[in-house]
């Protein structure tokens, strides 16, 4: 028997919060797997608290001070699957949402890979035509801290969008890590507040020499206008996307972006980095996404 718990953090959405809930709870789970759920509650006032001890009183809710950010929630969950004696942690989102056989298929897969490997999930829009937005990356590039996908863009789903496949980064959208992992690299960077520590684990974990893979198989479906302001194919009005670079919780903050640079990339080339970070993100939000022309 394997002990798997789901870790979800989340702040002011429990309707988005109740329908993973019933999802997870309504999984076909495979003989051999229990399923424990963790919530991470980090100051929420939309009635949260009270809807999980109504509806999920077998759930494990913490509840933070509302200065935990992402990062914090998630590692304050990690600390309780290891209390529970799990032998996995499934990082799931608030707003996600999953198919019954979702597990049945991640678990399926994890069985393909070897022993102590992490395995994400594809991650793709919830509405037709079922955009393909997280489908992990073939190379990393150290001196530009460039991960190459191995698909460019948003795109939809093709018939040969299939298998398991090696990866140098995974999004918190259904990550299964198993607890060893935890114990030999640690938990996630806390100087990463809210954005980048999970795509920093899996680098860390690769330079640890553990495997890294995503599967194609198992899909974790979200809500694409919901992503992080200020992400370039959002299309955020402009000064909310140039304010992104200058919010140190924000998805393009260019404090995280040092940070991230100075512990994996090479120091003399930061202020180089940053300049190609800062026109890079530039030139995607004004040239390569347009979601309505998808539709």
């Amino acid at each position: 028997m394997f002990n798997i718990s789901v870790v979800i953090a989340t702040y002011n959405r429990k309707e988005f919060l109740k329908k993973i809930l019933d999802q997870l709870l309504s999984q076909e789970l495979p003989q051999e797997i229990k399923l424990s759920v963790i919530v991470v509650m980090d100051g929420s006032v939309d009635g949260t608290k009270e809807m999980v001890e109504i509806n999920f009183p077998e759930i494990h809710l913490i509840e933070g001070t509302g200065t935990w950010w992402w990062t914090k929630c998630m590692n304050e969950g990690f600390l309780k699957a290891i209390e529970l004696k799990s032998d996995f942690v499934l990082i799931m989102n608030d707003d996600t949402e999953i198919t019954e056989d979702y597990i049945k298929i991640l678990w399926s897969d994890y069985k393909t890979v070897p022993e102590g490997s992490i395995l994400g999930s594809a991650s793709i829009s919830i509405d037709p035509p079922y955009l393909i937005n997280s489908a992990g990356t073939k190379e990393f590039i150290r001196w530009r801290l460039k991960f190459i996908p191995y698909i460019d863009g948003v795109k939809p789903i093709y018939p040969e969008f299939k298998g398991v496949h090696s990866t140098w980064t995974l999004s918190g959208r259904g990550t299964l890590i198993p607890v060893k992992v935890l114990s030999k690299i640690g938990s996630y960077d806390t100087n990463l507040v809210q954005y980048g520590s999970d795509d920093e684990y899996i680098l860390r974990a690769k330079k640890s020499g553990i495997n890294c893979f995503i599967s194609w198989n198992a899909h974790v479906h979200n809500h694409l206008t919901m992503t992080s302001e200020g992400t370039a194919f959002r299309k955020d009005s402009f000064f909310k996307f140039l304010a992104s670079f200058f919010n140190p919780f924000a998805v393009n903050s260019l404090k995280k972006e040092k940070y991230y640079y100075k512990k994996h990339g090479y120091k003399l080339l930061l202020p180089l980095y940053l300049i190609y970070v800062f026109f890079g993100t530039m030139k995607a939000y004004l040239f390569k996404y347009n979601l309505k022309s998808n539709h």
